[in-house]
């Protein structure tokens, strides 16, 4: 227990009136002599990345930071329409990433689940893909990292996997991954393509990363995404998203609203309380 039990202890950081000390670093060593993305892996994992490390993480949020409009833009987007502050409205967003929009913890569990199955039946690691593809398809869940509802395949992924393939990053999980992609084939009748949090998941598992990790990584590329939003419907649209001389149909006007959008009870009396 800590000298005084009232202190948070932590391995990250500590600070007093003279210096801030990152993981053993003087933060103004730090400044201008990393990049932002060897800074998150020295936050997130405690140590300084190798070259391949730093390189495919920025990488990866440079893919992932931006994605047009997506359940946490929009989110943003009516956050900042009712007249929330910038970072409430960014919370928002960053709320609305969750099981299947930004997630990239979930791709990566699934990837080491395969890797503990083909230790523990004593299999190829392909075929524990193709296995645990079989199965999942044939109870109906859903294949976290795969398939994207907006594309067929996900524009994004192929380049992350040249990049993690031409820095010596790929190993074990990007192979799981591929393998897994291949499998649905003859599974499913089709290809169903990994998608970018997925490329995320196999790649940040092979550079290092814990799932959670990965997870954060998503958040903070994106919170960059989600800030832009807020600002620009905050400068751009009119507040309530409900204007009814805008130039598009807002999703909060009243044309959305009139009963023939309405399937609920008829119109009814509320009965006599005597």
């Amino acid at each position: 227990m800590s000298e005084n039990p009232f202190a948070w202890r932590t391995g990250i950081a500590w600070k007093n009136k003279d210096r801030i000390v990152i993981r053993g670093y003087d933060v103004n060593e730090l400044t201008g002599n990393l990049d932002f993305g060897q800074m998150l892996f020295l936050v997130l994992r405690g140590e300084l990345p190798n070259k391949a490390q730093g390189e495919i993480t920025n990488a990866l949020m440079v893919n992932l930071a931006e994605h047009a409009m997506s359940p946490s833009s929009a989110t943003v987007r009516f956050a900042t329409s009712g007249g929330a502050e910038l970072n409430s409205a960014v919370a928002a967003g960053v709320s609305a990433i969750g099981r299947l929009h930004g997630t990239s913890d979930r791709p990566a569990q699934l990837f080491r689940e395969v890797a503990a199955r083909a230790e523990r039946e004593s299999i190829a690691e392909d075929e524990a893909a193709r296995a645990t593809v079989a199965e999942m398809r044939s109870a109906g869940e859903r294949m976290a990292g795969f398939h994207h509802p907006q594309h067929i395949q996900d524009p994004r992924t192929v380049r992350l996997l040249e990049l993690s393939d031409k820095l010596g990053i790929s190993g074990r999980y990007v192979r799981i991954a591929r393998a897994m992609q291949d499998a649905t084939e003859a599974v499913f009748g089709r290809t169903v393509f990994l998608n970018g949090p997925g490329a995320m998941g196999c790649i940040g598992l092979d550079a290092g990363y814990e799932p959670p990790e990965l997870k954060a990584m998503f958040i903070v590329c994106r919170s960059l995404s989600l800030s832009a939003h807020a600002i620009e419907e905050s400068s751009r649209e009119k507040g309530w998203r409900a204007s009814s001389n805008a130039d598009m149909v807002q999703p909060l006007s009243l044309e959305m609203q009139g009963p023939h959008n309405y399937d609920g009870p008829a119109d009814r009396v509320l009965p006599d309380p005597r």
